[in-house]
């Protein structure tokens, strides 16, 4: 999936494996999943890889951009229990939103300066909201929710 920000900025996000593949009896371990990241931002451009996310977490980010395009949300952000992406609802109207992604710790630049914020904003209308969601469930679907 490749999400278009302001000022032609882009994120490509990619679920690309389990972490651990072999594992499919654990809570934890068989459900973190790698996350691809190519980032086109103002603060540089990088791309990384790392298990930032739970299978649980994606479904989370499914279900608050579907909620988000119905106007149906009253969280204003998400985090995650590996704190490498941040997901904030800047501005929202009934028909139009501004999402903040934030990069941090391995979802930062190799050469990251930490004094300095790494994210892109998006403007979403209802339907482009809508469409993420969707996306990110067929991003999702090789990865089953595994061991519980």
């Amino acid at each position: 999936m490749i999400l278009k920000g302001t000022d032609n900025q882009t994120l490509e996000f990619r679920i690309t494996n389990y972490e651990f593949p072999d594992v499919t009896d654990c809570e934890y371990d068989s459900n973190w999943l790698l996350i691809y990241l190519n980032v086109n931002s103002k603060s540089g451009k990088w791309k990384t890889i790392d298990p930032s996310l739970l299978v649980f977490e994606v479904k989370d980010i499914i279900d608050w951009f579907a909620d988000l395009s119905l106007n149906k949300t009253e969280k204003k952000n998400l985090t995650f229990i590996e704190p490498n992406l941040e997901i904030d609802l800047i501005k929202e109207n009934s028909n139009f939103k501004t999402i903040r992604i934030r990069f941090d710790l391995e979802s930062r630049p190799e050469n990251a300066d930490d004094e300095k914020e790494y994210y892109i904003e998006f403007d979403m209308n209802n339907s482009e909201l809508k469409n993420v969601a969707e996306e990110l469930k067929l991003e999702l679907k090789p990865f089953p929710n595994r061991g519980v």
